[in-house]
């Protein structure tokens, strides 16, 4: 199985080419590395079930159009080299990124983004911990960042960017003051989300989750969908600080790991300190989801990857993939 020098397994699509993790690279003048001009997704799998792929490449594509990035990949040929980096590799359980860049300038002289050719990568890795394993489910300690979260005004929450420098101080500031983790609010003081992950509190047996500066994730779509489902209302809405600290529950949700019940915010339990009982179910039935045939798609170790040469290899990331819902 290929790995990287750290041991980490894994295979990348860079250029046409399939090679292990550790043997990759991009050229050191591209914007999406000095200038981090690039949008990108992350596609979760479970005992070799990608979850929600087509959502994924969906939301990919909306991505590169608000970014003004294209590739030569269109939608079914993107699909294919995420099955393939996952096949490849032999891995059962990680996560999939798929990239596109501003790329290089085409010489020293042109500095407009607009007469770039955009790039596009992809590789599979084992799933990055968010925190360690048994806080995952007994709940997570998390702080309020001194750090306040971008405006969507400024750089669009939306596409899924690698603008991380607010998420990253934030971070940062969490290992500083012995938390898991950070949320970050808007400059108005009301909840946003943190880094990498988008964040739920409940109230009454009502959901509420921030209706601006956040990610639209599609785990957070996913709990949206289970919790109507079950009957538990679901607000898009303005939550302020105070309002968050005094809820009945407070969790996370991200591709790379799952729902993370949330304990305790800054220093102080949240509610009665334990994972709550609505976290609690939404929690099992998304791992449930995470392998079930309607909602993932099986990769097929056994066999390479094919499509026909040239399909797929234009239009937009997004144009053929289909929505699933919880519901139906």
């Amino acid at each position: 199985m290929p790995s990287t020098v750290a041991g980490e397994a894994g295979v990348a699509y860079v250029d046409g080419r399939y090679l292990p993790i550790g043997e990759a690279a991009i050229p050191i003048t591209d914007w999406g590395f000095i200038r981090g001009d690039a949008v990108y997704d992350a596609i979760p799998f479970t005992e070799g079930f990608l979850f929600r792929l087509s959502d994924h490449v969906e939301r990919f594509g909306l991505s590169m159009r608000k970014w003004r990035l294209h590739v030569s990949l269109g939608p079914d040929r993107i699909t294919a080299v995420v099955h393939e980096v996952v096949r490849r590799s032999g891995l059962r359980d990680g996560l999939v990124l798929i990239m596109a860049t501003r790329g290089v300038p085409p010489s020293l002289g042109i500095r407009d983004p607009a007469r770039f050719e955009n790039r596009f990568y992809a590789f599979s890795q084992v799933l990055p911990p968010i925190a360690a394993p048994e806080r995952l489910r007994d709940g997570m300690s998390v702080i309020v960042s001194r750090v306040r979260r971008i405006p969507e005004t400024s750089v669009d929450s939306t596409a899924k960017n690698f603008q991380w420098g607010d998420f990253t101080q934030a971070r940062l500031e969490a290992n500083d003051r012995g938390a898991d983790n950070a949320l970050l609010l808007d400059h108005e003081g009301n909840l946003t989300e943190g880094p990498g992950f988008n964040a739920f509190i409940v109230s009454g047996r009502v959901l509420k989750t921030p209706a601006h500066h956040r990610l639209e994730g599609i785990t957070r779509r996913t709990v949206m969908e289970i919790a109507e489902r079950a009957g538990w209302p679901v607000s898009e809405t303005d939550i302020p600080e105070e309002e968050m600290k005094a809820a009945d529950e407070v969790f996370l949700c991200t591709s790379a790991g799952g729902i993370f019940p949330v304990t305790e915010i800054d220093g102080q339990p949240v509610a009665d300190g334990i994972c709550g009982e609505i976290t609690s179910a939404i929690l099992d039935q998304y791992w449930r989801l995470r392998v079930d045939p309607e909602w993932a798609e099986a990769v097929d170790y056994a066999t390479a990857a094919s499509i026909e040469p040239g399909a797929g290899e234009s239009g937009d990331a997004g144009h053929t993939a289909k929505h699933r819902s919880a519901t139906g």
